[in-house]
């Protein structure tokens, strides 16, 4: 789980080795102090500096694997201490559960309604073919159930392979949440990566949560779904003056807020064990975001 206490900007205005104007941004990250963060992002600084003297073709810095740079809201422990997951507001102002290796799932409507694919377009060209289904063209397809009937299949197809596992499933704006809660499981893993598979999760989140090596759920909504706008300012934030606009931003956004939620109960499915770890992180989850109002 790439998340970092404290956050840090610097910028730079600099020329390359051709002479070209460059101004220059970097972020830094740390868990140690605010100057350990501005040390970090005046050492990046640094090497992009250097990087754009070098004679050549200026490429692309690579960010897929970088960690995110959102605002640490707080950090989960259990009783014991041990930090099972953390709280953070990301880029667009809505507050994300973090969790290391507590499975949660993204899947979209259209994923799990998406038909058989269809005959390959290599197979060779009948005329006798073509004229029989031109003239004579075959019954339609049966419809394909909708997509909570498709993922109970998915559910009940894992179950009899897996009957130990236990999943939570929850309905969202465009399609289901789901948490898995009889055991942890690390995001790149052979077994995480089945069940990628076998749900149809979001190829997007799959790629960001073995990225980040950690699985990610929303806990409040989109700003734009309850009228409200992005906040003013990127994090983190340079002044007293952007800090206290973020305030205020965010106030709006939770007042907005009350009258929505993220997501709605659809059932528990399997072996209804929870180990300790998951009950901590459910019960937040669950508080923070489950309800019976409009979804945003």
């Amino acid at each position: 789980m790439q998340l970092y206490s404290y956050w840090a900007r610097a910028t730079l205005d600099c020329l390359d080795a051709e002479g070209n104007s460059y101004h220059l941004v970097a972020y830094g990250g740390s868990n140690a102090t605010q100057a350990a963060a501005q040390e970090a992002a005046h050492q990046l600084l640094q090497i992009r500096q250097a990087r754009l003297l070098e004679p050549g073709v200026l490429g692309e810095y690579p960010t897929g694997s970088a960690p995110l740079r959102e605002q640490l809201v707080q950090r989960v422990q259990d009783a014991q201490g041990r930090e099972l997951g953390a709280i953070t507001r990301n880029r667009y102002g809505s507050l994300v559960l973090n969790a290391p290796s507590f499975m949660m799932l993204d899947v979209d409507d259209h994923d799990l309604q998406q038909s058989l694919p269809r005959k390959s377009a290599t197979e060779p060209f009948s005329l006798r073919g073509f004229l029989r289904t031109l003239f004579n063209p075959p019954p339609p397809p049966p419809p394909l159930p909708d997509a909570q009937a498709q993922l109970q299949l998915r559910l009940a197809a894992w179950l009899q392979l897996y009957p130990a596992w236990n999943f939570r499933v929850y309905r969202t704006r465009l399609g289901f949440r789901i948490l898995v809660t009889h055991q942890l499981l690390h995001p790149t893993s052979a077994e995480a990566r089945e069940v990628f598979a076998a749900m149809r999760t979001d190829s997007l989140y799959v790629r960001l949560c073995q990225q980040q090596e950690c699985y990610r759920a929303r806990l409040s909504p989109k700003p734009w779904r309850v009228g409200w706008r992005r906040p003013p300012h990127p994090f983190p934030y340079d002044t007293a003056a952007q800090r206290a606009q973020q305030q205020e931003w965010e106030q709006q956004y939770h007042t907005r807020s009350e009258e929505y939620s993220v997501c709605r109960w659809v059932g528990e499915y399997g072996s209804g064990h929870v180990c300790p770890e998951a009950a901590v992180l459910t019960e937040l989850h669950d508080a923070a975001c489950l309800g019976d109002k409009k979804l945003a």
